[in-house]
């Protein structure tokens, strides 16, 4: 598997070399047919082909980070779609903020499906190693998350008005009263960052400062744990 992965990475790259200088090849064959009162308007083309090459060149050595389903407890249940949810959220984040980070995220659906054939899911990932965690993402880095979610409590407010009918010498009174409960949430989540060679470079948690009223309050201890990642810039 590791040595499949290594060979498909390099041919990717070599396809990419190649076309590079296929595409260079043919614009200084088409150079050479311009008139000389030509020659600015080259310079110029000239010019944007150096900025194309160098931001491919740029693009081309950035390192990738896998980010993989989050372990995702709540109150208690293990919930795989919101695991996934958290993936998600967090590879979209760091794709808006791209220009913060020094890698590319990977993209979620690969990266699922080929944890899938081997086999890896949140409630058996504690069975693999390190090592053969990365074999099968074949990425840089590699993202390990778990969020806790429960219910700390709940909050109630009581409203209601009156209505007085009077009838002669009869009175009749109507009452209607309501009521909303809203649940208290804590959330907790943990992220740990590995190299491809399964090398540790951070681990940390951070929990809701506050009991929170909002399900998804666990984006914001995301959004924290980001600012600290070793890639973040």
């Amino acid at each position: 598997m590791f040595f499949s992965n290594i060979s498909n990475l390099l041919c990717r790259r070599f396809i990419i070399v190649s076309n590079l200088l296929s595409f260079v090849s043919d614009f200084i064959y088409f150079c050479s047919k311009l008139h000389k009162s030509k020659i600015i308007k080259m310079k110029r083309v000239l010019f944007s082909l150096v900025f194309i090459i160098a931001f491919s060149l740029i693009s081309f050595s950035q390192e990738t980070v896998a980010v993989l389903p989050f372990s995702f407890t709540d109150n208690g249940h293990l919930s795989l779609q919101e695991g996934k949810e958290a993936q998600q959220y967090l590879i979209t984040y760091i794709q808006k903020k791209q220009k913060h980070f020094k890698v590319t995220p990977l993209n979620a659906r690969n990266v699922n499906v080929a944890l899938n054939k081997a086999g890896i899911t949140p409630e058996n990932i504690d069975n693999f190693t390190i090592k053969e965690i990365s074999d099968v993402v074949n990425a840089d880095y590699f993202l390990l998350g778990s969020i806790d979610k429960s219910i700390q409590g709940t909050s109630s407010t009581d409203g209601g008005f009156a209505n007085t009918n009077t009838n002669g010498k009869n009175k009749t009174s109507y009452g209607v009263s309501s009521g909303t409960t809203t649940n208290k949430y804590h959330a907790t989540v943990y992220i740990s960052i590995f190299k491809s060679d399964g090398t540790p470079v951070f681990d940390k948690n951070k929990g809701n400062v506050f009991i929170d009223d909002t399900p998804d309050s666990w984006k914001n201890s995301i959004l924290w744990l980001v600012r600290h990642f070793p890639f973040y810039k």
